[in-house]
């Protein structure tokens, strides 16, 4: 339709409407103005105009009753028409008189069983409106629409009795109208703090308030948060009567605003305060109340080499430890964060340097001889005292951060090394790879170097290579490490990966990283047929290749469950069968003048 049609559709509603003393009404589905005649204009003080558009419950419903409408509306369906409801609105040309309008709804245009347009045609009632029968039966009007509604609404008198109380009020709380009515609010509304008291004597004064947040507690005692929204009721005269209350259940809401705050200042592996948290931590804290603050900052030693033994899981482990740890070594006012990574930071308000010390000395002493897996949890310490406001907090931490790296670079070696004797023990719990094994390979291993002339240094690093060439497996189940039927297919898989895997957890350490690259080529093959990179001849370390014989003839002389020991004569043989093949021709021959 274009605007000259429409202009002439209105001209005609306008011709056959303005005269009339009745409001009448065009609302298109959604419950927009489309048209109204002139009545209407004088009663809501808006030309048409600059009413269209709007929605019906905006212009002709009192405040509180807005959102009982807006729902009430949204259900209306064409075989509800035609019906008649009483309303009550302020006619804002004759001093915000309160007028009661009697209002037929019916269906304009219904195709489908979608109403397009509504028409309604209001009759102004006040002046019929003289005694209390008659407001008695508009209250019964209202209370229909009330408990139709899927909105929460309960009214109360001036003295805060309730006076109505929707289904869906009942619903919500669980007190019945027959529980409540006639009785005071605050019997079924808990005000601990006198919040909604006040908001409702505000209301009394002819005040309406929004978005009102409070807990309350359910006839099962089940706790909720409600939003609620009050209004000044007002009688036919627009005298305040009482209050409208319109209430919903916000918990779930609470509840997911109240996770989200948690996780934006948490860590959420350790569940203690993140880096966010602190930064505004410190903003707080930049009083002279507070001086003087202890901050220690910690550093978990040893986590990359946690990650590359175990993976990252037991490495989420030990920093859940490392927590634990904090938390049970400091008060409970103090701050605890993780900074980022392995680093943790500790705010300690209102101490001394000796309180911080003695914290600091708390927290070693509690993380002795704790351990996941194998693995010691060994925390590096760096504690200052911020004693003055002037000292800024980014020159206070990395003050902190600095004597902790100082004491970490101590202690780190220490720690490292503990942590591969630790692994170490934990393999000879549960494998063949015992200290007997690797003392009887070095004999023969030392035989073959000294033959090919390796110097002191290459002969150093082929006993810790011996030492420790299948540390990688520590973290294979004993089930395959012991077991003494043939491996399947997928066991096989498992084990061919421990080369690489010690090649990760030497390779952060400082004292084995450089015989990393003979662990991880020690069950390469002479002609190219080993993993797990698959090198061939010298290009295979020396070392690598001196300790494959050296393994495979510890194995041969000493059996296994799963393989009896050979002989002397049987030993030669395989070498001689396997030599070029799985080992170094030259150190074969070399080999075997030995044996």
């Amino acid at each position: 339709m274009n605007n000259k049609d429409t202009d002439n559709k209105y001209n005609f509603y306008s011709i056959i409407t303005d005269y009339l003393d009745n409001l009448i009404i065009i609302l298109d589905q959604k419950g927009k103005i489309e048209y109204y005649n002139k009545a209407c204009e004088n009663i809501t003080g808006f030309e048409l105009e600059k009413a269209r558009g709007k929605y019906y419950w905006e212009l002709f419903c009192l405040p509180e009753e807005k959102e009982l409408y807006k729902s009430f509306f949204s259900m209306l369906r064409p075989d509800q028409y035609p019906l008649e409801l009483e309303t009550q609105l302020i006619n804002k040309n004759e001093n915000d008189t309160v007028l009661t309008i009697l209002w037929k709804y019916n269906a304009l245009n219904v195709k489908d069983g979608v109403i397009k347009y509504h028409i309604l045609n209001g009759t102004d009632l006040t002046s019929q409106i003289k005694d209390k029968k008659d407001l008695q039966e508009l209250g019964e009007k209202y209370r229909t629409i009330l408990h139709a509604s899927p909105v929460s609404v309960i009214s109360i008198d001036t003295d805060f009795y309730i006076k109505s109380w929707s289904s869906a009020a009942e619903y919500l709380l669980g007190w019945s109208e027959k529980d409540v009515i006639e009785k005071e609010l605050f019997l079924y509304l808990n005000d601990p703090d006198n919040i909604l008291y006040s908001y409702c004597e505000s209301a009394l004064e002819g005040n309406i308030t929004k978005d009102l947040e409070l807990s309350c507690f359910r006839k099962d005692g089940s706790n909720i948060s409600v939003n609620f929204s009050l209004a000044p009721k007002r009688d036919y005269k627009g005298t305040i009567d009482g209050i409208v209350m319109v209430i919903f259940d916000i918990t779930k809401r609470k509840e997911a605003e109240e996770k989200i705050r948690y996780l934006s200042f948490h860590d959420s592996l350790t569940g203690l305060y993140n880096r966010r948290f602190l930064e505004e931590e410190m903003k707080r804290l930049e009083t002279k109340r507070q001086l003087p603050i202890g901050i220690i900052m910690v550093d978990l030693n040893g986590l990359k080499l946690t990650n590359d033994t175990y993976g990252h899981k037991v490495g989420d482990d030990m920093l859940k430890y490392a927590a634990k740890i904090l938390i049970n070594s400091c008060r409970k006012e103090d701050i605890i964060a993780r900074w980022g990574g392995d680093e943790f930071v500790i705010f300690l308000p209102q101490v001394t340097k000796e309180d911080t010390d003695n914290i600091s000395k708390r927290i070693k002493e509690n993380s002795k001889d704790t351990y996941v897996e194998n693995i010691p949890v060994s925390l590096s310490l760096g504690a200052v005292i911020k004693d003055k406001l002037d000292k800024s907090w980014e020159l206070i931490i990395q003050e902190a951060e600095d004597i902790m790296y100082n004491n970490k670079l101590e202690e780190s070696k220490e720690t490292k090394r503990n942590i591969i004797n630790s692994l170490l023990e934990g393999l000879e719990a549960k494998s063949y790879e015992t200290k007997e094994h690797a003392r009887r390979m070095q004999d023969i291993a030392l035989k073959i170097a000294q033959d090919t002339k390796l110097s002191n240094t290459d002969l150093e690093r082929l006993k810790q290579l011996i030492k420790i060439h299948d540390i990688g497996k520590i973290n294979i189940s004993k089930d395959i490490l012991m077991k003494k039927e043939p491996l399947t297919e997928k066991e096989w898989d498992i084990i061919k990966k421990h080369p690489e895997t010690g090649y990760r957890i030497v390779r952060a350490t400082e004292e084995y990283a450089h015989i990393a690259e003979d662990i991880l080529a020690h069950h390469e093959c002479f002609d190219g047929s080993g993993y797990p990179r698959g090198l061939k001849g010298e290009k295979i370390p020396i070392l690598a290749r001196i300790v494959a014989i050296a393994d495979a003839y510890e194995v041969m002389s000493s059996g296994r469950p799963y393989k009896e020991s050979l002989s002397r004569e049987e030993i030669i043989d395989e070498f001689k069968r396997c030599s070029a093949k799985q080992f170094d021709p030259e150190l074969v021959e070399i080999f075997l003048k030995y044996i």
